[in-house]
């Protein structure tokens, strides 16, 4: 079994802590030694049942081949976490939910996290550091760049292209051929229909109209 410890001790670690319990029922793949994060408070929120680490990866966990997992979905923070953590010697370990269909054709590299329920189509490459929340179905001849993460129920349509850290909000969507630069924000519920450029938040701003219809 590979060694790994999870960063983070919020509610996204508690799900990849019972995540990787889920798939070990069927193969033993990660022996997960517990978490590592600045706060403990968290920690005891959430009731892990693999113990906290401290706050710091110490050295003697890259001398036992130790991989991390990152379990907070903080863009920023995570970028800042990989660099430090890469420049420290650390690898990062890949995980893929038991329930989620990867197509043969599709690129996986390092350090991604697949949660359950998911869909990678045919010729899709995902580089390193990308989140895929519950349920996101990624559409055919994709390509997606480093440390994106997409909350649950995104769909990306056929030969979207997505760069560097993005954050997809839950049930956002792309239809197919549409490029997305870096450093975005995609708000809930949100098609996008037009190529997207970097460093942008995109959203709609509308009046909604209620309308009581008497029987």
């Amino acid at each position: 079994m590979k060694k790994v410890i999870i960063i983070g001790t919020g509610a996204h670690a508690a799900e990849i802590e019972q995540y990787i319990i889920d798939n070990n029922r069927i193969n033993k793949e990660f022996d997960l030694l517990g978490f590592v994060s600045d706060s403990d408070e968290t920690f005891n929120k959430y009731k892990f049942r693999f113990p906290y680490l401290g706050n710091t990866t110490d050295n003697k966990y890259l001398l036992e081949n130790v991989e991390i997992i990152l379990g907070f979905s903080n863009i920023e923070g995570r970028e800042k976490k990989i660099k430090e953590l890469k420049d420290n010697g650390f690898k990062f370990a890949t995980f893929i939910h038991h329930t989620s269909i990867v197509f043969p054709t599709a690129e996986i590299a390092e350090g991604c996290i697949i949660c359950p329920y998911c869909q990678i189509g045919p010729n899709v490459k995902l580089d390193k550091f990308n989140t895929l929340n519950n349920k996101v179905n990624i559409g055919h001849d994709t390509t997606i760049g480093s440390n994106n993460v997409f909350s649950p129920n995104v769909g990306l349509s056929g030969n979207t292209k997505i760069g560097n850290n993005n954050f997809f909000s839950i049930n956002s969507a792309t239809i197919p051929n549409i490029s997305v630069g870096n450093s975005n924000i995609i708000a809930p519920n949100m098609v996008i229909e037009k190529n997207l450029n970097s460093n942008s938040t995109f959203f709609h701003r509308y009046k909604e109209v209620v309308l009581a219809i008497p029987k």
